[in-house]
Formats: structure tokens, sequence, C-alpha cells
């Protein structure tokens, strides 16, 4: 049977720049789609839902009910044959989703766009560049929403509902550099959690958004439009001295931290968390002697943790028909709710 095959970027999400909403919009947010890690899907037609993974079987099932129930298709059958680490800041809940989405849209013949497997799937209420990364790739800055006309709360996408992703303003191939990723293990921060901590530590001081307004629009996007490395690490550093970024980089605790200073003092010329973390993406002259040197350091350190080398992906998630099918009875079967 024939299949459709899905390979979906990761996102890095570099920050969030409003959460004050005194200029009437909220939210607002820059990052970067990269090759590694991702995931794969693979999609077949079915009367029921079932999903084969290892980490994503009921969080994919739950994918499908939505959007059985959204557009009233019979089941679909997923098999996940890579998978990205969770909660760990490469944006694996909008890819997983949308990967299944856009699987869906190709074998019912729905006709639906990305923005509109979005809002069926319920992802881009605070950021859009997960959504964006998944349709384009590359470097992304997206316009935040309407406050309080569009978004009423300044709360996280799954806290919300019925938030569309925000407006595209900048998509832009990203430079062909080398990145080095690394993931310390540490915190993972998300659901209650998440939450909580937007609930209590929201609006930020206007100031906040200003300072990082003022950093993307002249330090930032003119270094990626002009690949001048050094410039853009140099932003990326102060990103990580105040503002929302601080907060998340303050909840993961020392560890985090800890990482950061090691790159910085080791051949980093940039280095920042994504997201909540504890993913941390760096940019350096010789990213081959700070990988070795970083492996190292995880290595001895209590904590420990994972690092590789990628690049940007400038062109989203691909889609293809191919000729396999997904063998054999899933080990692992979502069970629909009844």
């Amino acid at each position: 049977m024939e299949s459709i095959r899905i390979k979906t970027p990761a996102r890095l999400h570099l920050s969030l720049i409003d959460l004050n909403g005194t200029r009437n919009r909220v939210d607002g947010s820059i990052g970067l789609a990269i090759q590694d890690p991702y995931f794969q899907i693979l999609a077949q037609p079915s009367d029921q839902i079932e999903v084969c993974a290892q980490i994503y079987t009921e969080r994919a099932g739950r994918v499908i009910q939505k959007l059985k129930d959204y557009y009233s298709i019979p089941g679909l059958r997923v098999q996940l044959t890579s998978e990205m680490p969770q909660h760990s800041g490469f944006g694996s809940g909008t890819q997983l989703a949308l990967g299944i989405a856009a699987a869906t849209n190709q074998i019912y013949q729905l006709g639906q766009s990305v923005h509109d497997l979005a809002v069926a799937v319920g992802r881009g209420g605070t950021s859009g560049v997960g959504v964006a990364a998944f349709e384009k790739g590359g470097f992304i800055l997206d316009g935040g929403h309407k406050y309080p006309e569009q978004k009423s709360s300044l709360l996280p996408s799954a806290a919300v509902d019925g938030v569309a992703p925000p407006p595209l303003l900048l998509q832009s191939d990203f430079p062909d550099w080398q990145l080095l990723v690394i993931i310390p293990k540490c915190k993972h921060i998300a659901g209650d959690v998440e939450v909580n901590l937007f609930q209590t530590l929201c609006p930020q001081p206007k100031s906040m958004a200003e300072r990082l307004s003022h950093l993307i629009l002249m330090q930032m996007l003119p270094a990626i439009f002009e690949a001048d490395l050094h410039t853009f690490g140099r932003a990326l550093n102060e990103i990580q001295e105040f503002g929302w970024k601080r907060v998340e980089i303050d909840a993961q605790g020392g560890e985090l931290q800890q990482t950061l200073d090691f790159l910085w003092q080791n051949g980093a010329i940039g280095a920042g968390v994504s997201s909540w973390g504890p993913g941390i993406v760096a940019v350096g002259d010789d990213i081959g002697t700070l990988f070795q040197r970083t492996q190292n350091f995880l290595a001895e350190t209590p904590f420990g943790g994972d690092c590789f080398i990628t690049r940007a992906n400038n062109s989203g998630a691909t889609i293809e028909r191919v000729d396999t099918t997904i063998a054999g009875e899933p080990p692992d079967r979502y069970q629909e709710q009844v």
C-alpha cells in the first residue's frame, strides 16, 4: 500500500518578544528551523486510530483524534520511524502535530493550507515559529497577536484555545553555518509548570520588549542577511541576559547556566537557549573543536548530556508518496476513547 512520508525540521525558539501588551500586541517571536533532530512519519488511511511509536504513542493518537473530529475522517495509521526528544526546546509538539496533519491532508485530499492545519490541531497560539519552520524553514520572525482581540491572555500555546498562528513578518534563508546543539540533562519544563511561570511572571516590563525589538532589528537581522557570524553571536548572547529569556534560563537551574558559561569560555562566539531548554545552540569559528570540548565537559559533569552538529533547514518539511507498507500490527496501539 502506498504511504505518505513526512520529514519535519526541528525548530529553535530564540525568544518571545512582547509579554507586556501595552502596544496592543503580545507574543511575537524569532526562531530558526534546523535539520536535526527530526520526525519521520509514515501514514496510511485507516478506519481507526493506530500509532506505532517509541515515546509519542499517546500524543500522536490525540493529534489524530483532533483531526478525526475536525475533518470527519475515518482514522489514520501512523508509524514514527524517527522521533525528536520531547520538551527539550525543539518544538516537538508542533512538528509532530503538523506532520500528522499534513499526511492526513494528502491522504484524504482535504486541500488545506499549513495555516488551516495548525488551527485544526491547535498549534501557533503563542509563537508562529514552529508553524513557519514546518512550512518554509529558515529564520523566522512573527508579529504576535492582537491583544486582547485575538488573544486575551499572556499564556503559552498549550493553555489557550482557538488562537490562530500569528502573521509571518519575515522568513529568510539562514547562513550555512555549522550549529552545535547541546542538550544538558536538566529540567524539562512543560504543562502546569510552564503555565504557572507565565501566570506569575507576566506581564513583563515594556522596556524588555523595546530593548529586544531594537536588538533584533538593528543587530540580529542585519547579521543574518550579511552572514556576519560574530555580530549574530553577540546578539544571541545579549538575548540571554534579560527579559523572558532570563526567566527561562533561571527556571532551569544551575546546570543550564553552567553549560552556557562553558560554551562562552571555550570558543562559542554566541550561545543561546531554545525556548525553555534544555536545548542550547552555539555558533563559532571552529565548531569541531567546540564539539569535542563540549563532549568532554558533558561527560565530566554530574548531570551529563548530549551534543551534535547540524545546520539550518531552509526549506521546511518534505512530503512524498512512497511504496512502503506499515508492516504488521503496531506493538503499542493508541486506543480510541469511546
